[in-house]
């Protein structure tokens, strides 16, 4: 009689309940080496954008560009970046601040803005840890709502108003001082991220949030080129980031003080380049 060898239904029930097992425990540490790796670019984009902000103004006789997306220079200041646009036959712009848009036409504004030639990469301001380019935002999944843009300036550099400052000379202690952060803008009506990141020194509360990509921690560039990493050690932080009503549910919602004192906001004190939200006269 012929003698089949081959594992018994038990045997594959063990194999596969151990292949589970393991897949549990591998997965989570996978998605941390991902989140990893995606900071990595994330920060040489951070890098990237910072150089072109200093490049540009040593170009410019210290002058900085408008922070602020536009369409056209505000005072004869030409903004960074663009929203997204298409073209006439004529080559003017159609402006497409709302609705829905194509990847291409994110582009448009991308190559609009006064970095560009000093990047001349639109994957430079993408993070891959965002996610809202695939699942769009709250709001929805239409094309309005799929964000690529991750990165904006604080809303401290706008540059364009009288009291504004206008050059980087302006600054002291340009290493501390934060030019570009990672921004998860989430509005009703809008397709792209709106104006500056908002933020209030001083008040131990939050207003915008920032776009918490990489293991609890964000990328920022600052003045002086260079980029880094900060890993957010109040919880508390994290949900805000995360989800401004479940925020406020929970007694710390936008422009609210937190109690107990908020530690991640002395570091943000300390690097916004403004000890108002704005500059003011």
């Amino acid at each position: 009689m012929r003698k089949f060898d081959g594992f018994t239904l038990i045997e594959l029930l063990v194999v596969i309940a151990i292949i589970a097992l393991l897949m549990g425990v591998l997965m989570p540490a996978l998605h941390t080496v991902k989140e990893l790796a995606q900071g990595i670019t994330c920060m040489s984009n951070q890098r990237t954008l910072g150089l072109a902000y200093v490049m540009y103004a040593n170009e410019n006789d210290t002058k900085i560009c408008g922070g602020m997306a536009r369409y056209a220079p505000t005072n004869g200041i030409p903004p960074w970046v663009m929203p997204p646009l298409d073209y006439n036959s004529d080559g003017s712009f159609i402006e497409m601040p709302s609705g829905d848009v194509s990847l291409e036409q994110r582009y448009n504004g991308l190559r609009e803005g006064a970095l560009f030639p000093y990047i001349n990469d639109v994957a430079a301001y993408h993070c891959r840890g965002d996610n809202r380019l695939r699942h769009g935002t709250s709001y929805g999944q239409k094309l309005q709502h799929l964000l690529f843009r991750s990165y904006s300036l604080t809303d401290y550099l706008e540059a364009t108003r009288r009291q504004d400052p206008k050059r980087l000379t302006d600054f002291t202690g340009p290493s501390k001082k934060l030019l570009f952060v990672e921004e998860i803008y989430d509005a009703e009506g809008v397709n792209h991220n709106v104006d500056g990141w908002s933020y209030m020194p001083g008040t131990n509360s939050l207003w915008d949030p920032l776009g918490v990509f990489h293991n609890d921690a964000c990328t920022f560039s600052f003045m002086d080129g260079h980029a880094d990493t900060k890993k957010w050690m109040d919880e508390r932080t994290i949900i805000y980031f995360m989800s401004r009503s479940k925020a406020a549910s929970m007694g710390f919602g936008k422009g609210q003080e937190f109690n107990p004192p908020n530690q991640d906001l002395l570091w943000l004190d300390e690097h916004y380049p403004g000890k108002t939200r704005q500059a003011q006269f």
